[in-house]
Parts: structure tokens; C-alpha cells; sequence
């Protein structure tokens, strides 16, 4: 049954919205109520490698990866469950020398912030990768303490422990509309019934943009589709690997279980619609930019594949932020395939935006009002939607 009031409804049951739940709840605030269209992480969560980084470019992200880190290396002991992480490493690899120098200055913000990274030679990330080809690299850069974790098991126990603490969290339950009275949010009305509230938290992924039509304003959001392919059993790749992140072609693979996880990066243009297929022309292309790089995984077959939307804004950093215009309604969204990644420093930091105010981290970076004197483009919109709700 639905309620008829929150203190706070948020929009979307990924990481991001399940975790702002669970961190909001972990504080005391319970009567929160999370909308998901779908199933609990069936979104955008579902579909990500479950890459966890510290090599970020920005000061604020690094805080974030290494504060999220912490708290996957935790995880079982705070949520009860594992959530399987692996620290095996990334390794990009640099073939440009304008590349190289900027990685040069990133490596030394991240080891002053206390991230155990270096730059390596190719010879030496070839130790790390011996079926690497390295003829053409410069250099390469690696971090053994990055690695990845289940992306199921996260969201599932930030759930668990969300509703453990009295959180609602409502599946196949759609937004329809955001209500406003005179300049402030008043509710959300849904395919089940409205929803009074003073605070709507837009966490909803690629179909972020599709909340703010609702409220007449148009969101820098871009959902793009990537994809990402699985091999059949192959020994001949190292096993256990770091993530390879070939920074020429965009390619990147890791070892997944007997196989080989692999994807040919580059997110494409904005789909037609939000059901996303796949196009098995990609696995063409993945092969041939893994056979540049990785000769050996020309003998590798591809046994399955998916696609998923990753919600990017024009300059692929996230939006936390109140929407300007409308009082009661807080963004936290865009996160550019970075979201499963940094969900716990994201969900923390929007609790303490709602309860205390202000966060303890300075969010300057995720300011929507960063794109105030910027043109939105097609490329910063959202495609409209099919019918008058979301899909």
C-alpha cells in the first residue's frame, strides 16, 4: 500500500538512491519513502562493471573514491554481507605525451590525497600483463588498491539495511508528475497513488532528465548506451588481472571468473529511446581494439554481452545540487558510469545536505550552477519521452 506522506520521497532505487536511503536512515531519518519504476537495481547499477577507482582528476572525486573504498573494505562487517570486493588494480596505459603529462600531474594530486599510485614503465606493465602488446606505449599508470565489487550485493544491502530501519522502498512503481504549490514541491504522484511530500531527491539515473520535464526545466543530462562483453572460458589471459584501460581506443578488460570482461569504451550518442538493446556489432569492434592491444584475445569468443545507459553531463561530473526555482527538490545525478563507485560518499554527503544543511565536503564541482552561462545542447538534453511518463 502506499503511503500518503513522506518527510522525504526519492526517485530511483540505484546505488545512489538506496545508499542516500540507507545513510539518511542510519542517521535517524526514517520516513523516507524510494520510488523505483522497475526493480531495485535493475537500472543503470545492473549494467556497470562494478570498477572502483582512486585514479579521478579532481580533488573532490578522489575524496570520494577513497572515502567509498573505505567503506566497501567495511562492508561486510557494517551491512552484514559481503559485497566480494577485489583490489586487483588499474592499469591505464599512455601512448601520448600530452596524455602522459596530464596523468603526471593527476598521479601527484592523488599521491599527496594518499592514493598508493605510480607511473610505470610499458616494460613494467607488462609484468602486470604479459599478453599485453606495448611496442607503441609511453608509459602506463597503476594503482593496485582500485579493483572492483558486486554491484547486486551493494545495492541490495543498502536496501536491506534502509528498510531494516523503516525506510519503504516501492518497486514497479512509476513517477508521473512532481506536484508544486505556488515555488515549492508539494508531492509526487505515481502510477500507484500521490505521495504528499516536502523534499524530492531526483536519483534517477538516465532518466533523471525525464524528472525535470515534469518540472518544466531541462537537465545538462545525457544518457549515452556502452557496452560490455563477456568471453568464453580462457586461460591465456592473465588470471587475476587488473583493469586494462587502453587510453588510445578507449578498450578495457579485466579477468571475470574464467573468462574475460571487455567493452570498447566510448559511450555512443543519445539512444531513441530508454530501452536499451544491444548492438552486436559492437562485439566486432571490441574484438578487433582487444586484438591491438591484447593479441592473444583474438582466439578469445565472446559467449554474452549487454548495454546499459550512462547518464553524462557535458563535462562528465556529477550534479548534487538543489534544483534552482522549485524549493524541495535536491539532484544527485549525472554521475557519468562513476555512480556504483562513489555511492556511498555520495549518499553521505546528500544526507548530511538534508539533515544539517550543508555537506562536510566541498561540492563546488557538482554545482549545477557550473552550467548557468553554458548553451545546453542536444547533446546536454535529455530525448524526450515515449508517451507522458517515464519508461
Amino acid at each position: 500500500m502506499i503511503p500518503k506522506s513522506a518527510d522525504v520521497v526519492i526517485i530511483g532505487a540505484g546505488a545512489i538512491g538506496c545508499s542516500i536511503a540507507y545513510h539518511l536512515a542510519r542517521r535517524g531519518q526514517t520516513d523516507v519513502v524510494v520510488l523505483e519504476r522497475d526493480l531495485i537495481g535493475s537500472g543503470t547499477t545492473s549494467k556497470a562493471a562494478g570498477g572502483i577507482r582512486a585514479q579521478f582528476g579532481t580533488e573532490t572525486e578522489v575524496r570520494f573514491s577513497l572515502e567509498s573504498l573505505d567503506f566497501f573494505r567495511r562492508f561486510e562487517e557494517e551491512m552484514g554481507t559481503s559485497c566480494y570486493l577485489r583490489q586487483v588494480g588499474y592499469l591505464f596505459l599512455l601512448n601520448d605525451e600530452r596524455d602522459l603529462e596530464r596523468f603526471r600531474q593527476q598521479v601527484a594530486m592523488q599521491q599527496r590525497l594518499g592514493v598508493d599510485v605510480q607511473i610505470i614503465s610499458p616494460q613494467e606493465a607488462r609484468e602486470l600483463v604479459p599478453q599485453l602488446a606495448i611496442e607503441d606505449l609511453l608509459a602506463a599508470v597503476y594503482c593496485p588498491t582500485d579493483g572492483y565489487a558486486g554491484t547486486n550485493e551493494v545495492v541490495m544491502g543498502y536496501a536491506r539495511k534502509a528498510r531494516e530501519k523503516g525506510v519503504r522502498i516501492l518497486e514497479q512503481t512509476e513517477v508521473v508528475d512532481i506536484l508544486v504549490h505556488g515555488e515549492r514541491v508539494a508531492g509526487v504522484q505515481t502510477t500507484r497513488g500521490t505521495i504528499a511530500t516536502p523534499l524530492v531527491v531526483n536519483a534517477a539515473g538516465p532518466w533523471a532528465g525525464l524528472i525535470g520535464k515534469m518540472l518544466g526545466q531541462e537537465l545538462p543530462l545525457l544518457p549515452r548506451r556502452r557496452h560490455i562483453f563477456f568471453t568464453e572460458p580462457f586461460p591465456d589471459f592473465v588470471h587475476p588481472s587488473p583493469l586494462v584501460i587502453d587510453r588510445t581506443s578507449g578498450f578495457y578488460c579485466r579477468a571475470e571468473g574464467p573468462g574475460v570482461l571487455m567493452s570498447p569504451g566510448d559511450a555512443e550518442a543519445v539512444p531513441l529511446s530508454y530501452h536499451v538493446g544491444i548492438d552486436w556489432s559492437k562485439a566486432e569492434e571490441t574484438a578487433q581494439k582487444a586484438t591491438r592491444r591484447v593479441p592473444v584475445l583474438q582466439r578469445a569468443g565472446i559467449m554474452s554481452g549487454w548495454a546499459g545507459l550512462r547518464p553524462l553531463t557535458p563535462d562528465e561530473h556529477a550534479i548534487i545540487d538543489y534544483l534552482p526555482g522549485v524549493e524541495g527538490v535536491l539532484c544527485a545525478i549525472g554521475f557519468c558510469g562513476h555512480g556504483f563507485q562513489h555511492s556511498p560518499a555520495a549518499g553521505r554527503v546528500v544526507a548530511e545536505m538534508i539533515l544539517d544543511g550543508q555537506p562536510s565536503l566541498d561540492l563546488s564541482l557538482f554545482r549545477l550552477s557550473r552550467f548557468q552561462n553554458r548553451e545546453i545542447t542536444q547533446q546536454g538534453r535529455a530525448p524526450e519521452p515515449e508517451g507522458n511518463r517515464m519508461r
